[in-house]
């Protein structure tokens, strides 16, 4: 007689087979049923899907028996005014008896064609401000308006934005900028770069005045003889590509320059040559407002900051460098903070302040 073997199950034993899960409690679930919740919520949710689609569908089934078409974006806004955007600033600044160049605006809705018709006229002989006027109106009666306030005032100064060390790879970049915004600038040149590129500078009415033709110090400030060789070398260069004698100098490192002493064994060079230029007919420069792009860590933002914040109310010599591309970078921002603040441009002539400094050696 056979007994019957019962296997017994202790409440810390945990095992499976192809049937069973056991766990630590007891109990034996089938696995399929491990899963239920989850089926169960996924069931909900595709069910949730199907009636939305449905809804969905017969919206737009009984929409097209009715004989009606979808809302197009354009007939959502068929009561609302046409939108216009100003090419420019919204209030701007002209210096009375300078040119007052319209902007204009455009139409930026997208749903019908208009053409922009511009009323009011700015005085610029006459300080005070005045309102141009842009309307629209298309042809199923949609209108649309938008202003500009244009303030005619009296000068704050005048701004020289000067460059050395060029012509170089930037150069052609600001000049675009400069044409831009109808700017003339002065450039101390050397005899590096293309002719092409000096001679584009004369072409659009900039001043091309003399650097130096080496831009080595070493060699430059050595002895008189050598910085007139040099001089001499630069201005012939520019001559052969203008047609012109350039007689508006600015000495490398400035006339307050220290390294010269580096150089010159203890004869105070700069103090003769300062004397010596202008008894031979030429005009030097300087600057009273320094974009500090020499500096090392410097950046566009920088030497924005430096030129705005370095402005004077009256004439502005402003040093920088169109070898460096972030400087060049800053000069359009520095042009519009200019224009805006009652600024004027101008280029360098034998009859400008020269902004002299102090002579160190």
């Amino acid at each position: 007689m056979h007994k019957k073997i019962r296997h017994r199950r202790f409440a810390n034993e945990s095992y499976s087979n192809d049937e069973f899960d056991y766990n630590k409690t007891g109990l034996e679930l089938p696995k399929h049923r491990v899963n239920y919740p989850r089926y169960i919520l996924s069931g909900i949710f595709l069910v949730l899907m199907l009636v939305l689609l449905g809804l969905v569908l017969a919206s737009d089934s009984t929409r097209y028996v009715k004989g009606e078409k979808p809302i197009s974006f354009c007939e959502s806004i068929k009561e609302e005014p046409i939108e216009i955007e100003l090419n420019g600033a919204a209030e701007m600044n002209v210096v009375v008896g300078h040119q007052y160049t319209e902007a204009g605006a455009v139409s930026i809705d997208g749903c019908e064609n208009v053409d922009v018709e511009i009323s009011g006229e700015v005085n610029t002989n006459v300080v005070g401000d005045y309102t141009v006027s842009y309307n629209v109106t298309s042809e199923s009666g949609r209108t649309g308006t938008v202003s500009r306030l244009v303030h005619v005032i009296e000068p704050r100064g005048v701004i020289y934005l000067t460059f050395d060390d060029g012509p170089g790879i930037y150069t052609d970049w600001l000049l675009d900028v400069l044409a831009k915004y109808g700017v003339k600038a002065t450039f101390f040149v050397t005899c590096g770069g293309d002719d092409a590129t000096i001679l584009r500078e004369f072409n659009e009415g900039h001043t091309v005045a003399l650097h130096t033709c080496s831009h080595d110090y070493s060699y430059v400030y050595s002895s008189v003889a050598n910085y007139y060789d040099d001089l001499y070398a630069v201005q012939n260069r520019v001559k052969s590509i203008t047609g012109e004698t350039s007689n508006l100098i600015r000495f490398p490192g400035g006339s307050s320059n220290m390294v010269s002493r580096l150089y010159d064994g203890g004869a105070g060079i700069m103090s003769y040559l300062v004397n010596d230029v202008t008894a031979k007919g030429y005009i030097y420069f300087d600057w009273n407002v320094s974009s500090g792009d020499a500096n090392t860590g410097s950046d566009t933002y920088s030497v924005y900051e430096n030129v705005i914040y370095g402005l004077k109310d009256g004439d502005s010599v402003v040093l920088q460098h169109d070898i460096k591309d972030f400087s060049v970078e800053a000069v359009e921002n520095i042009i519009i903070y200019g224009l805006n603040n009652g600024y004027v441009f101008d280029k360098l002539s034998a009859d400008s302040f020269t902004a002299h400094h102090g002579v160190n050696n």
